[in-house]
């Protein structure tokens, strides 16, 4: 898999069409490739120094495609780290604790989700795991369209320097895109991590 070419999408109509087609190729994936892949953004993802000194993590359960971190959320579970999942209503996400074993619902959009776990305040989460479309070289990201991550994390937008949570993509690297244009609301990335390895984004929050 390679990073696709592309340019600034600014216009809803472009991001659509962008959203659109980087999906088609995620879902194109054989089942090998996507074993590979996830293998080995599972790999990064635990040699980093943010994920080992985490104990909160917010990760998210795989969907359309999406790379999938049961690995990951198996051997965390074992280590003693705390893991929490979306919990998605039309209006808000919260993040709820995943429990090893523990029951799991599906919300409208057809995402498990944990059933009966505590939610935590998002300031007190570690290292947030975070699914999406396609991200940039700047940590720009696309999301799905809803806008939960960007109103859930708004309150990073106010600080000057990382402290935390730090927002991690993870994805696939057909998924990275050169560059796209950032909208005022945009939450940025901390890091990406993809198959191909993990890049960290050297910039300032707003």
């Amino acid at each position: 898999m390679t990073a696709q070419a592309g340019s600034i999408f600014s216009s809803r109509s472009e991001r659509r069409t962008v959203r659109q087609r980087i999906r088609a190729e995620r879902r194109a994936l054989s089942p090998a490739e996507r074993a590979a892949a996830d293998r080995s953004i599972t790999g990064h993802i635990r040699r980093l120094d943010v994920y080992r000194a985490a104990r909160k993590i917010a990760l998210f359960l795989a969907f359309d495609g999406e790379p999938s971190l049961d690995a990951l959320i198996e051997s965390a579970s074992r280590s003693g780290k705390r893991l929490y999942a979306p919990v998605i209503t039309r209006a808000r996400m919260r993040f709820a604790e995943l429990e090893r074993g523990g029951p799991l619902g599906t919300n409208f959009f057809g995402i498990e989700e944990p059933h009966l776990g505590d939610f935590i305040d998002p300031r007190r989460l570690d290292l947030v795991l975070t699914p999406l479309v396609a991200f940039d070289d700047r940590g720009v990201r696309i999301g799905v369209g809803r806008g939960y991550y960007d109103r859930c994390f708004r309150f990073l937008a106010g600080r000057s320097t990382w402290r935390r949570p730090k927002l991690l993509a993870v994805a696939y690297e057909l998924q990275h895109l050169p560059a796209i244009d950032e909208n005022p609301w945009d939450v940025p990335l901390w890091g990406a991590v993809t198959e191909a390895g993990v890049r960290r984004f050297e910039r300032t929050i707003r």
